[in-house]
């Protein structure tokens, strides 16, 4: 008797640890097959306080006030999404291509494309991106304190403006020559390593908008208000005027909002 216990305790012992070792590999098989979607840079924020938003008499009234925020470690895509990323997102899913702002052909076709920000994307399209990738989209508070650091500079190199650094802004349509390659933007580079974060194109982040919101946001990981109308986009575009490609500036745009000027970069 004492034997087939024995036998029926090992049985299940076994039973166990091949159950847990089939659940730890479909975890790292699907893992590495996210990782393998979009095998990009990222830059790892550490976990400490920055100051969010303008001070007094600066910016505009809903980036006021400037309060210390404290958020959790996580970690940014190290540039934003390109269309040769995106597409490749689309040959998988056989989602919708968006429109190429460049020309008539299919912006698969299109010559020098392929490094350049994937735009002509819905705030529902970065996030379904960046879901397929294992990620999703950042925070408000993540976006602006990888693209300002801990101290609350003006813009993501420091208090210069943007005049005497290589950034694109302030600029009319010239088609293919509108938008830069993403590893070119290296004169925004912020305190952390993150590329791209002012001009070029604007960001979709993860927040509703909502003018008044730092007035009684919390202090510790803010995700946004509960609900909205319109959602919150980062850091300015090739046709922002330099008030707008500041980390702190707010814009705003409805969820199905498409133009030449927004993209995204994933977080996790």
């Amino acid at each position: 008797m004492k034997v087939v216990i024995k036998i029926s305790n090992l049985i299940f012992m076994i039973s166990l640890i091949s159950v847990s070792f089939n659940f730890q590999s479909r975890v790292n098989g699907e893992s590495l097959k996210t990782m393998n979607r979009d095998p990009v840079e990222m830059k790892t924020i550490p976990a400490n306080d920055f100051f969010m938003g303008s001070k007094q008499r600066e910016g505009r009234p809903d980036e006021r006030p400037q309060r210390k925020v404290y958020l959790d470690n996580f970690s940014i895509d190290l540039y934003e999404v390109t269309n040769d990323q995106y597409l490749k997102f689309i040959h998988e899913t056989g989602r919708k291509k968006p429109p190429n702002p460049y020309g008539d052909q299919l912006l698969s076709e299109e010559p020098k494309a392929g490094d350049l920000p994937v735009v002509q994307i819905t705030w529902y399209d970065a996030v379904d991106y960046c879901r397929w990738a294992g990620k999703r989209l950042p925070t408000e508070a993540e976006w602006e304190k990888a693209a300002r650091g801990e101290n609350g500079l003006a813009f993501p190199w420091g208090f210069e403006p943007p005049s005497q650094k290589p950034v694109n802004f302030g600029r009319n349509w010239e088609g293919i020559q509108t938008l830069w390659p993403v590893s070119s933007n290296t004169g925004t580079l912020s305190p952390y390593g993150v590329i791209g974060m002012a001009g070029n194109a604007r960001e979709w982040v993860q927040d509703w908008y909502a003018p008044n919101y730092y007035e009684t946001a919390p202090t510790k990981n803010p995700k946004g208000p509960e609900t909205g109308i319109l959602k919150v986009i980062k850091g300015g575009s090739w046709h922002s005027f330099k008030g707008d490609i500041r980390p702190s500036s707010r814009g705003k745009g409805g969820f199905a909002l498409k133009t030449d000027g927004i993209g995204f970069r994933c977080a996790k």
